[in-house]
């Protein structure tokens, strides 16, 4: 028995329906992606992170204290993911590139965990492949550039001259500093630090800072105990000791005072620039272990992040605010579980701090010197920066 044809007009009604659908559903995807896009481009601000237990840089937008991007470090190795673990961030003085340093992990098909901990103070898992430096877009968030250094160096921390033209990476294991052209993104210069005192010891550069004219980069020798002072456009080095492990450096923006920070001995070395005097601000006998620290804008104090954990010693969860006139502490503030990084905002109104071991970020108002509240960010938090649109 036949059955009558469905209509033609009825069947072209159906396809334009289902087209019409089809297309409000792309138009609906379409501008979810682009209000995305659009509300994370237009921020005035971004505080970026590495997530170094996790191969990531996570940003935070710090009006709302939510999570705006993650950008995966990892890269495609072997039908696998080898991961890459960022230790230190920074973001340029012209606010036009944010800048990592990612040291090779073990493959994926070759380990249960990621990266361990032990990378934050300078180990290295066995494997040829190269630390890089990364560098990345901060309107789109996107990585730009993946440079190449050498294997096994722990490529410690990042930091650019004031004009943003050259950008000197420390590589701990191999005792040498890198002065790569941040346009060209080629590496300019390698400068090698010799082993140090009678004996000859290696001197594990691990944290610098810039002087505000550019001229001098300061960086903290781990193992070395001393203040490296490097002359950026002819190369010469001095070591002033220091008698302490020494982790990370801070410039005020006056440039009158370095401060390094020293672990062991749980204290701050104060360099004076202009008369090359060396003292030292004692931490308060609780203290863990100091380890990054960054002074406020009128350079009038400074916060630290008090550590501990490396090396066998008790964890901490302080952040300590000093006053660097008076050279004594004035607040200890609660933050996570081992505070690691620490920025303190352009306005001075908030600091920023990772925690290492609670994987969180703490974010501390300066007027009353209180924590504010916490982000989640991932697993072991380690550097930190602050992006602001201009």
């Amino acid at each position: 028995m036949s059955h009558p044809s469905q209509p033609v007009e009825s069947t072209h009604t159906h396809m334009k329906k289902s087209i019409a659908f089809f297309l409000l559903i792309v138009a609906v995807l379409a501008a979810g992606f682009a209000y995305r896009y659009w509300t994370k481009s237009q921020l005035a601000e971004k505080i970026y992170v590495a997530v170094e237990g996790e191969s990531k840089i996570v940003a935070i937008n710090p009006a709302t204290y939510a999570v705006v991007s993650t950008i995966d470090l990892s890269v495609e190795h072997d039908s696998g993911r080898m991961p890459y673990a960022p230790h230190n961030i920074q973001v340029s003085p012209d606010m036009k590139t944010v800048w990592v340093t990612a040291n090779a992990g073990t493959h994926q098909n070759h380990t249960t965990g990621i990266v361990p901990v032990a990378l934050a103070h300078g180990e290295e898992p066995e494997g040829g492949e190269s630390d890089e430096v990364i560098v990345i877009d901060p309107r789109q968030d996107t990585i730009i550039q993946r440079i190449p250094i050498g294997s096994g160096l722990h490529l410690a921390h990042v930091v650019l001259t004031p004009d943003s033209s050259l950008a000197l990476v420390t590589a701990q294991n191999e005792g040498a500093i890198y002065i790569v052209d941040a346009h060209t993104f080629t590496i300019g210069k390698k400068i090698v630090i010799p082993p140090l005192g009678t004996d000859k010891v290696a001197p594990e550069p691990h944290g610098v800072r810039i002087s505000p004219d550019g001229a001098v980069a300061y960086i903290a020798l781990l193992n070395g105990r001393g203040l490296g002072v490097l002359n950026v456009e002819s190369g010469e080095l001095s070591v002033v000791p220091l008698g302490g492990a020494a982790v990370q450096t801070a410039v005020t923006p006056d440039g009158a005072l370095v401060l390094v920070s020293l672990y062991d001995t749980k204290e701050l070395a104060v360099y004076d620039v202009a008369t090359k005097e060396l003292t030292a601000i004692k931490l308060p006998v609780t203290a863990r272990g100091p380890v990054q620290l960054y002074p406020t804008p009128d350079s009038r104090f400074i916060y630290v992040a008090d550590q501990g954990y490396y090396f066998g010693a008790p964890v901490g969860e302080l952040v300590y605010k000093i006053d660097l006139q008076k050279r004594e502490g004035v607040q200890a503030i609660r933050a996570g579980s081992g505070p690691h990084g620490v920025v303190v905002s352009r306005d001075g109104a908030r600091v920023y701090v990772t925690n290492l071991l609670s994987n969180d970020v703490s974010i501390i108002d300066t007027a009353a010197d209180t924590e504010l509240r916490r982000v989640k960010v991932g697993k072991e938090p380690n550097g930190i920066s602050i992006w602001v649109r201009e």
